[in-house]
């Protein structure tokens, strides 16, 4: 297991709150260092709603709900922009509404996403190898046993995957789970130095690939 020395964690992660009014292109500062974050999970937390993810990989307005199983949206008056300490959002109901109250955690991997050649696909990453966290987006190809680098540079302890494209669950997976993976939301998998290996018995993250013959977007979370 790989471990870094941190002093300060709100450089690489932090939690903002904030109470809505309804304007658009508001500036959200993250609280503590005010970093520019690379991942940005948003819950209104006075009402019932959706859960909220953006990262810089994907860009800015592309959406994906954690808790359902929909494929990424465009949410244009959701978070707008990253920026150098914190994030922009506009009018959404559930990101900005006027008198309601919301929570962010907040991310840092590496900034502008880099063409990752470390697998037999090419992904897109951005990784911050001192927090031991990256973000991956990368398209498949429907072949079994395919990797994809995460930039990481030592085996992982946690990933989380969501196919963009289509509906589909969340999966995820952490090396402390020593019973099998539940069968409709995680996946067991090898795990190597700078990849992930898809094992050819994974037949359920295989046909998410391969799913009627078309070519899935993906987007992976890796975590030390």
């Amino acid at each position: 297991m790989a471990y870094t020395t941190i002093d300060d964690p709100t450089l690489y992660f932090s939690t903002t709150l904030w109470s809505g009014n309804g304007t658009d292109d508001r500036d959200i500062v993250v609280d503590g260092t005010g970093m520019q974050p690379d991942w940005v999970w948003i819950k209104e937390r006075s009402n019932a709603g959706y859960h909220f993810t953006f990262d810089s990989v994907r860009g800015a307005t592309k959406n994906l709900h954690t808790n359902v199983t929909q494929a990424e949206s465009t949410q244009a008056n959701a978070l707008q922009a990253f920026n150098s300490n914190g994030f922009e959002i506009g009018t959404d109901g559930d990101i900005n509404n006027s008198g309601d109250t919301y929570v962010s955690w907040n991310w840092l991997a590496g900034g502008t996403a880099s063409s990752n050649t470390d697998g037999s696909i090419t992904s897109s990453v951005s990784a911050n190898t001192t927090a031991g966290f990256s973000i991956v987006s990368y398209t498949g190809n429907g072949t079994a046993g395919a990797t994809v680098g995460h930039g990481l540079g030592s085996a992982l302890d946690m990933y989380i995957i969501k196919r963009r494209s289509a509906t589909e669950h969340w999966q995820v997976y952490h090396s402390g789970n020593t019973s099998a993976p539940e069968t409709d939301y995680s996946q067991e998998i090898h795990q190597h130095q700078k990849q992930i290996i898809y094992n050819y018995q994974q037949l359920k993250l295989q046909l998410m690939l391969q799913q009627d013959g078309m070519i899935q977007h993906l987007l992976l979370l890796f975590f030390l």
